[in-house]
């Protein structure tokens, strides 16, 4: 059984057909790449009169193309597009009047061709006799015959010889309309079918198990109608290559007049398609818009209820992490911090990286000015809708299957160093880091980020997406001339309020935690420290009473560290807890042991403790009584079913037996009395029991 995927041409009809068509090349003129895995493609061109367009696309792409083709004809109209239809090879070969892919061997073949007309062609066989003593006879062609009628069977008889020559069968019988002949399989030259319609649908199926073979490109044919020269787009969104981004960040102030960090980006971008872009308008979007793939080149099949006559079937229903945060002044600050850190050696303003040498040495480093005198962003940015667009400025050309990498961004960013201590990665030292503020006014596109410093290099970090004015920490190195330290001094829960709320006691706690960070500066420098402490949503920070920023799973804490000394941060938090009783059911030794505590209850509520345990108890001492008078019931009740059972062997003039009437009636008697007074006592249990729901109903404190 064949299971390859073919796609056959459908050609639709729509109205009459063009006088001639021609065909154009529409070449790509932009691409959109989106970081969701997506690009957009446009292709433009002239074309003239009625024009036919075909493009090929990679099998992979048909769905997206489907879903998203855009068509424009400027002063024309857009007629249907053309493409192979999806379906399996053995599905379309069934609606061929001879299925080919059930005919593996010649026999089944003729098989499925019983009752067709057919000429068929036996002898032109060379025959060689065997030699006869030492002599070989002389090979002779035996004459050629054609036999014209209507195939009438097929001896599939299995025979090795037969089937290693793939016939498949021995005998063919053909009526030829006055006989009956019997054709053996190797006398057949050739058989030629003579009805034109089945050569042709015998020609078109083996035609498609051709087309089955190339599964790997599809054409889909583009037609335009009109009159005169005229432009044309074509658009559709396929599958690409994420764009990507990389950054190069110059801690200290290497321009004239500036002490602020200098940020260079570069967009890396990659032409997997088919063709070479050339002079094409590239365009890198920043955003994930939505995108899936639905297949739509598959044809799908419903099966169908079968029914019989005069049978009416109702239809099936249809089924239709930045700040949270933040109170740094970052901007405000990095002017001065970045100059302390001039005035601390690093390089000159104008000077670069290097104070200048009495000979001319080649280092191995980052001249600053060099850098930005060398690199100007070729990509304007801009705000589109709720995605955020760089636009090349300049046409590229990009060959297929290569790569480039274009300068995007070349500018100042507000940004300040500091240290970041955060115990779950080290519990020893802080890690060097830079506070970026996004102050560029473009949407800076996450990626790896590599630092220099005064000139070398400083280390990598990886920077998530900054949107215009956000913040964003990237840590680098590890900060070896500042020590950290964490204390947790544990938790503790104090009781803080007793009260009582329409029958309900509850007891108000609060739990506190302190943990203590120290640090101590061995540097000759001062340090910024900026602490990372556990955010917890039901713990209310208490000391410090505002952090500086807080995203969702973290607070940070600033702390100033001189050079040589030693400072400490003392974080605690506090959350509330509570628990409540409900004085109706509530065990009644937990109400006793609560109304002698001598501390944290008020003599208000201590007295109204003591009157619902005085309730309580007079409710269990009257259920008790009622108890006892119902056990006392069953008990007589059990010796009278005794007393029945020996007066039914004494006779009733007896004086045992008038003995036991007697003390029957007595017993009854008792079991009135008892009864009744069970009853009066779960009614006085119910009352006293209401009357305590309703105490406790208004009772608040």
């Amino acid at each position: 059984m064949l299971t390859t995927m073919i796609l056959p041409m459908i050609v639709l009809a729509q109205g009459p057909a063009p006088a001639k068509a021609q065909e154009s090349v529409l070449p790509v003129r932009a691409v959109t790449l989106f970081s969701s895995g997506v690009a957009y493609t446009q292709r433009e061109g002239r074309v003239e009169g009625n024009a036919t367009v075909p493009l090929t696309f990679r099998t992979t792409q048909i769905n997206d193309i489907l879903k998203s083709l855009v068509l424009i004809d400027e002063n024309g109209k857009v007629q249907p597009a053309i493409y192979a239809a999806k379906d399996p090879v053995n599905r379309a070969l069934q609606s061929f009047a001879v299925d080919v892919d059930k005919a593996s061997t010649l026999g089944g073949l003729l098989q499925q061709l019983r009752g067709q007309r057919a000429s068929v062609e036996t002898g032109g066989k060379t025959i060689y006799p065997p030699a006869s003593f030492g002599v070989g006879g002389q090979p002779h062609t035996t004459p050629i015959n054609k036999i014209e009628g209507r195939i009438v069977s097929v001896d599939l008889t299995q025979n090795p010889s037969f089937q290693a020559q793939g016939m498949g069968f021995q005998q063919l019988v053909i009526f030829t309309g006055e006989s009956i002949q019997n054709i053996s399989a190797s006398e057949i030259k050739s058989i030629s079918l003579q009805d034109p319609k089945l050569n042709k649908e015998f020609t078109e199926a083996l035609s498609l198990l051709a087309a089955g073979a190339d599964d790997k490109r599809r054409s889909v044919t583009l037609r335009f109608e009109g009159k005169g020269e005229r432009r044309v787009q074509v658009g559709y969104i396929s599958e690409a290559p994420l764009w990507k981004m990389s950054y190069r960040l110059l801690l200290s102030g290497v321009k004239e007049g500036s002490t602020l960090p200098y940020l260079q980006g570069w967009a890396l971008v990659e032409n997997t398609t088919d063709e070479d872009w050339n002079g094409v308008s590239l365009t890198l979007v920043s955003g994930r818009p939505i995108s899936f793939i639905q297949d739509l080149y598959q044809p799908q099949y419903i099966a169908r209820p079968v029914i019989g006559a005069d049978l009416s079937v109702s239809p099936l229903p249809q089924l239709s992490e930045s700040a949270m945060e933040d109170r740094s002044n970052i901007a405000a600050r990095a002017a001065i911090t970045n100059s302390m850190m001039r005035g601390q050696g690093g390089s000159q303003r104008g000077s670069g990286f290097a104070l200048p040498a009495p000979a001319p040495v080649t280092e191995a480093g980052v001249d600053g000015p060099a850098l930005i005198g060398s690199v100007e962003a070729q990509a304007s940015g801009e705000k589109q809708g709720e995605l955020f667009t760089y636009k090349i400025t300049s046409p590229i050309a990009l060959p297929r299957q290569q790569a480039a990498m274009i300068p995007v961004v070349a500018q100042d960013i507000a940004g300040e160093k500091i240290s970041l201590y955060n115990p779950a990665t080290d519990t020893r030292f802080p890690l060097h880091a830079v506070r970026l503020k996004n102050n560029t006014g473009l949407h800076l596109k996450g990626g790896p980020v590599t630092l220099f410093d005064g000139g070398i290099y400083a280390g990598d970090a990886r920077m998530l997406d900054i949107p215009p004015g956000d913040n964003r920490i990237l840590t680098y190195a590890v900060d070896l001339g500042l020590q950290g330290e964490v204390q947790n001094k544990g938790g503790s829960s104090v009781e803080t309020s007793l009260t009582i709320k329409r029958g309900v006691l509850i007891s108000s706690r609060k739990e506190t935690t302190e943990v203590v960070y120290n640090f101590r500066n061995k540097s000759d420098k001062s340090r910024t420290v900026l602490v990372e402490h556990p955010y917890n949503a039901e713990f209310k920070l208490v000391a410090p009473t505002k952090s500086e920023e807080r995203t969702p799973s973290l607070y940070r804490f600033s702390v100033s560290v001189p050079a040589g000394k030693t400072e400490a941060l003392i974080v605690k938090t506090e959350r509330p807890l509570s628990e409540t009783y409900a004085l109706l059911d509530a065990d009644i030794n937990f109400i006793e042991v609560t109304t002698q505590r001598k501390e944290g209850i008020s003599a208000k509520l201590k007295v109204a403790l003591e009157d619902v345990l005085a309730r309580r108890r007079k409710i269990q001492e009257l259920e008790s009584q009622s108890r006892e008078r119902d056990v006392e019931v069953k008990q007589i009740e059990q010796d009278q079913s005794r007393i029945r059972q020996n007066m039914n062997v004494l006779e009733r003039n007896s004086e045992s037996y008038k003995r036991y009437v007697q003390q029957l009636d007595e017993q009854e008697i008792r079991i009135q009395a008892l009864r009744k007074q069970a009853t009066e006592l779960r009614a006085q249990r119910a009352s006293a029991e209401r009357d305590l729901r309703a105490f406790l109903d208004k009772l608040e404190i």
